[in-house]
């Protein structure tokens, strides 16, 4: 995985990028979807709870991941928080093919203040995600009076260019009443944009995976239930942006010069005359099922076989295997 992190253009503004590796073995993940994250925080911080342990599970299930660190306090007043956001959905689709992304498979996902500019950039950004994802989220313009400059409301910007929505708040939230995502979530279904909502009866504001590790110590901030939005929301993002593929036939290496133990065993079992002297060396290899096995070269699986064959039996085979001419 590579570590980035990019100053944007406005102060102290900055765009961490957590990109998986490519790799011949998983040629299915070549581009693959993306989330960027917002934390939450009052437009007066970015809360580490909601960052890079919410990149993380989004990494585990394949996605590359960021987190933007928007502006804040006196440098928050809008549209400044909304520029942030456009640059870094921006420069994520400029870079896509350099980063594995399919440019068209673009969330963002936010909470609480976050979850308000998430909401802005896809109601009013020059530039939208291709999906939301909202928890707990400040919606409402009289949620201002939390915040350290006044903003706009987004539940009126909702249009038919609004991306589908996964929201999730708790009834118990204190902080920003469940009517914010209510509210949203109206708005979305008279425009006629696809949504997910889920509110879970109890829990507070600002529960992040609302798992241990995302606790800080609390154990208010735990709750099994609404822990459950996580896997609800991959089951939704994979419905909107389908899953990797996983139709992929076996691919056989065929362009070899000549055998030997760094070809594909698939490649060196076509060839009868490299089979039986495979067998010869390895009888173990005929008794057991192997079709698992044909990608991988053959001294691979020497190698993760332990002891199948002695070093000298293996040199030996490898010198015989390339006096076998290639047809």
């Amino acid at each position: 995985m590579n570590l980035i992190t990019i100053d944007l253009t406005n102060t102290n503004v900055t765009l961490t990028a957590y990109v998986l590796d490519s790799s011949h073995e998983m040629p299915n993940t070549h581009d693959r979807p993306a989330v960027l994250i917002l934390p939450g925080g009052a437009y007066r911080a970015c809360s580490d709870r909601e960052a890079e342990p919410i990149a993380m599970a989004f990494l585990a299930e394949g996605y590359q991941a960021f987190t933007l660190q928007y502006s804040i306090n006196q440098h928050a007043v809008f549209p400044k928080p909304l520029n942030d956001a456009e640059e870094a959905l921006e420069l994520i689709r400029e870079n896509s093919s350099k980063w594995g992304i399919d440019p068209d498979k673009i969330a963002v996902c936010g909470f609480s203040a976050g979850g308000h500019l998430t909401a802005s950039l896809g109601t009013m950004g020059k530039i939208r995600p291709n999906a939301m994802i909202l928890g707990y989220p400040c919606i409402l313009e009289s949620m201002s009076s939390i915040f350290p400059a006044p903003v706009p409301g987004v539940d009126n910007a909702v249009d038919a260019l609004t991306p589908p929505t996964f929201i999730f708040h708790t009834y118990e939230d204190q902080l920003v009443p469940v009517s914010n995502a209510l509210t949203f979530a109206d708005a979305l279904n008279r425009a006629k944009v696809p949504f997910e909502m889920h509110i879970f009866t109890k829990g507070v504001h600002g529960l992040s995976l609302a798992r241990p590790h995302t606790s800080g110590g609390l154990r208010s901030m735990v709750d099994p239930a609404v822990a459950q939005w996580f896997r609800l929301c991959i089951t939704w993002l994979s419905n909107i942006f389908g899953e990797f593929s996983s139709e992929r036939e076996r691919i056989l290496n065929d362009s070899s010069h000549e055998y030997s133990l760094e070809v594909q065993l698939g490649v060196l079992w076509k060839n009868e005359t490299c089979k039986k002297l495979i067998l010869a060396a390895i009888p173990v290899l005929g008794e057991s099922p192997i079709q698992d096995a044909m990608e991988v070269p053959l001294r691979i699986i020497l190698e993760f076989g332990g002891d199948l064959i002695s070093e000298e039996a293996a040199i030996r085979l490898d010198h015989d295997l390339r006096l076998i001419p290639v047809a």
